[in-house]
């Protein structure tokens, strides 16, 4: 399930950007989907016992589920599983192929000789040599550098969990990305705009420098066959000078989770415009359009040195792909000074966030702390005081005071009023922050944006607060016009960042703000188009003051934490108990001798006063079995027997698997 890192990291600047471009009334789909081939998920669908496209399909609702409650306004949504992207990566990888960008190689990769059949990616785990964390089969989770699988140090299956590994050879096709260099050089210097940020543009020129070929098929079950007999007839039917595919070899092979992914872009689009029975306009999108991307900064090489290359090489006379820019490149956000990361659990879960407070909350925290040049480290104390002093005391504040007097003073209408030099100054201060507004994301600098917005919600209250009408009789009609006239700008100005807080504003001002194709809802009369006598509707309250402290204390439950290598190295296995016996010198303890498979260790538990020595013998535990060796009142203990224990002690009970496994099991 995406967390906190995956929405502000590429998510939520899309839809921002999508957001605003509905606002000016431009022509755009905002298109996303979820990457469900390769190994993690087929490992998942293992352990479960079940169908990986069932797995799948779960999956992509859970997250579908959780991203529309985060207001996520995608126009299609789809799955790297489907039809469509099937049909699109066929196409791509033929085109691709015939025109001499694939070449064969041989590899010699990890074979599980238990499971009889080869270990890629995610198939295979260990130490990383780099830093000692968690390496899989391509990169570390830790350091994030690529692994080759011979690099890993004491690798282990993962779907036995044995070490009866050795590496054989094995024949793949590769992407030859070396051929794009000059192709890419020019793109990055050609480019009517410049295609990816000046923060990384060295990075992405030495990328392209060290570029090698890169492997597109895996010795796996799941994910798109190799179109080999289309591709064949092809080359057959042309008379290309082009090597056949041997369709024997790839019988059991597929095209490599990376390959597809990014197609899906292209996939999901076909499915949209087929839903709407404009199948061919797809490729409007993908020949002349501006193409935006928003990304992770770990995604970076990879979208700008190989995805342009696959648009580049599979370009025909038919289909010209638009080269892709990189406006929005996030950096990491940090849960607590460390990386949220799906894959190790840390950081918060964007639906446990949304359990505790509602969606525009998040928006607009994360949209106020978008990492775009640094790491940005999360903190929910500054949450808190975002939420409370910006969102709640300044722009909630500032409405509601001005719609509450409007309802007490003018029976919940626009009032008239004749304006003064200083109230046309303030209007005019409004119309220069919305210029400014729209110049930042012209300029694809969204929290610049959301600033301007928010100095909406600032001029409005320092106005209101000035020309006191509550003091003032006289000037009261005058003052909650021109404030109301920023309220509805200051609603229009927020859609991208808090959705539903602007159609909550849309409600009390009984007044619509535009996001349909050919309207612009950010010029005039966006201030003073609410004329005198406009009947408002009903007022709410948009926010209220929280207390992060408690979220804290939850999010924080381990103030000291142990390093992934020490855990690595408890040896946590399932035993049975063989033999209990009463401690001779100890009225709690039992000495019980536990089967862990490769021994019989000893260990005293305290455990009298909550299992009778039936109970325990035979019975099926969990057991640290490379504790330290001690001695408890002069017996052994070397293993320890896990157990969950009440706050009181009153209640000790004995952790258990909750299906038959065999003895000295590992448990990861």
């Amino acid at each position: 399930m995406p967390h906190l890192g995956n929405i502000v990291g590429s998510l939520l600047p899309a839809d921002i950007y999508h957001r605003y471009l509905d606002l000016k009334g431009v022509d755009n789909i905002f298109i996303c989907g979820s990457d469900v081939h390769g190994t993690p998920l087929e490992l998942e669908a293992l352990e479960q016992d079940m169908p990986v496209e069932e797995l799948a399909e779960q999956q992509d609702e859970k997250v579908k589920d959780v991203l529309d409650r985060m207001e996520m306004d995608f126009s299609f949504w789809g799955n790297t599983d489907s039809d469509y992207n099937r049909r699109q990566t066929h196409d791509m990888f033929e085109e691709l192929y015939v025109n001499g960008y694939v070449n064969e190689k041989e590899q010699n990769l990890p074979y599980c000789n238990n499971d009889e059949r080869f270990l890629p990616d995610r198939y295979i785990e260990g130490e990383c040599p780099h830093c000692g964390g968690l390496a899989r089969g391509d990169q570390c989770d830790e350091c994030g550098k690529l692994v080759e699988p011979e690099e890993i140090i004491e690798p282990e299956c993962q779907i036995c969990g044995g070490n009866d590994i050795e590496f054989r050879d094995t024949t793949h096709l590769y992407l030859d990305l070396p051929q794009f260099k000059e192709d890419l050089k020019k793109w990055l210097e050609e480019a009517e705009s410049q295609p990816v940020p000046d923060s990384i543009i060295k990075e992405v020129e030495n990328a392209i420098d060290e570029t090698e070929e890169r492997c597109i098929t895996r010795d796996i079950d799941w994910g798109f066959k190799i179109p080999a007999d289309r591709v064949n007839e092809r080359i057959e039917d042309e008379e290309l000078e082009v090597e056949k595919i041997d369709t024997e070899r790839y019988e059991d092979k597929v095209l490599y989770v990376w390959f597809d992914a990014p197609i899906g872009y292209i996939g999901f689009t076909r499915e949209f415009f087929a839903q709407k029975d404009k199948e061919e306009e797809w490729k409007n999108y993908w020949t002349d359009s501006d193409l935006y991307y928003s990304i992770g900064k770990d995604n970076t090489i990879f979208h700008t040195v190989i995805w342009p290359s696959m648009l580049k090489g599979a370009s025909t006379d038919e289909i010209e792909y638009e080269m892709p820019r990189y406006e929005f490149i996030q950096q990491y956000l940090l849960a607590e000074d460390t990386q949220f990361s799906k894959s190790r659990g840390t950081g918060l879960s964007t639906s446990d966030a949304l359990d505790k407070y509602p969606a525009d909350y998040w928006r607009f925290y994360l949209a106020r702390n978008i990492p775009e040049d640094h790491d940005t480290k999360f903190s929910w104390d500054d949450f808190e005081a975002e939420i409370n002093n910006v969102l709640n005391d300044t722009i909630g504040n500032f409405i509601n005071r001005t719609l509450s007097l409007a309802e007490q003073w003018f029976e919940n209408e626009v009032p008239v009023g004749e304006l003064t030099e200083a109230d046309e100054q303030i209007l005019e201060e409004a119309e220069e922050t919305i210029d400014n507004y729209v110049e930042a994301f012209e300029n694809h600098d969204l929290k610049e944006g959301l600033s301007h917005a928010i100095e909406l919600a600032r001029i409005g209250d320092r106005y209101l607060s000035e020309e006191e009408p509550w003091n003032n009789e006289d000037r009261r009609e005058e003052t909650i016009h021109v404030s109301i006239q920023i309220i509805r700008a200051l609603g229009a100005t927020l859609y991208p960042f808090t959705p539903e807080t602007t159609e909550k504003i849309e409600d009390m001002l009984n007044a619509d703000i535009h996001t349909s194709e050919g309207v612009d809802a950010l010029v005039d009369p966006l201030l003073g188009g609410l004329e005198p006598g406009h009947e408002l509707g009903k007022r709410e309250i948009l926010f209220e003051k929280i207390e992060a402290s408690g979220d804290k204390e939850d999010h924080d439950l381990n103030e000291e934490t142990v390093s992934f290598e020490d855990f690595q190295d408890m040896d946590i296995r399932t035993g049975e108990v063989e033999e209990v016996e009463e401690h001779p010198d100890a009225d709690k303890l039992y000495k019980v001798k536990v089967n862990v498979g490769e021994a019989v260790l000893q260990t005293c538990a305290g455990l009298k006063n909550f299992y009778e020595k039936e109970e325990l013998e035979g019975k099926s535990v969990v057991v640290l079995a490379n504790l330290e060796p001690t001695e408890l009142r002069g017996e052994k203990s070397e293993c320890m027997m896990l157990a969950a224990e009440t706050e009181d002690g009153e209640t000790v009970s004995l952790l258990e698997t909750d299906e038959e496994i065999e003895i000295g099991s590992r448990i990861k």
